[in-house]
């Protein structure tokens, strides 16, 4: 009895920490493909929740990705630069259950990244890749609240502004061109928002 409200007690301490993330936030960022097949996948979510991300062009098709969606057990991430959906693919799968939507390209217009927040997708912006203004960034906070991963050189007002509007932040290193007090100042603004990550 003792051992199971330790590991349930462990289990809310872990997610009140890393709500503010998805759960497959850090493994959809790996470089490394995934190994696994869809069906391995499929079978696995029927007993344990299972974190899968589509970061590798051709992998797996729409219709499977709906399947997944569909089962509830399986937190999807998908790539926008890394795959092939279309704006219209993305909302069929939106329709079917939440994912998080990588912004590591700009093939998808910035109203249809908007009208996909809307319908519950949860945004992951890459700063180096989106090729998004802070303007577009401050509406999609209005719609939704969307991570903001920092992966290139940012202007420390505008971060500030961000964190004020809600975003979650992650700078990566030392790629922000940011200093330590800049980045502190900006923490200070809420500090349950930003995180730094190595």
């Amino acid at each position: 009895m003792r051992l199971i409200s330790t590991v349930i007690l462990l289990a809310t301490f872990s997610s009140a920490v890393l709500a503010a993330l998805p759960p497959q936030f850090s493994e959809c960022l790996s470089t490394d493909g995934s190994s696994a097949s869809i069906y391995d996948v499929k079978e696995i979510a029927k007993v344990a929740k299972v974190n899968y991300c589509q970061n590798q062009l051709g992998l797996t098709n729409k219709f499977d990705t709906l399947d997944l969606l569909r089962t509830g057990n399986v937190n999807v991430g998908i790539s926008v630069a890394k795959t092939t959906y279309t704006r219209e693919d993305l909302m069929e799968l939106a329709k079917a259950g939440s994912y998080v939507l990588y912004v590591d390209g700009n093939r998808i217009a910035k109203e249809y990244l908007a009208d996909l927040a809307k319908n519950g997708v949860q945004l992951v912006v890459m700063s180096a890749t989106a090729g998004l203004a802070k303007q577009d960034l401050l509406s999609f906070a209005k719609v939704r609240p969307f991570v903001y991963n920092i992966n290139s050189n940012v202007i420390k007002e505008d971060v500030k502004e961000l964190v004020g509007a809600g975003v979650t932040v992650i700078f990566r290193s030392n790629a922000s061109g940011l200093s330590r007090e800049q980045i502190v100042e900006i923490a200070k603004v809420n500090p349950d928002l930003v995180t730094l990550s190595p």
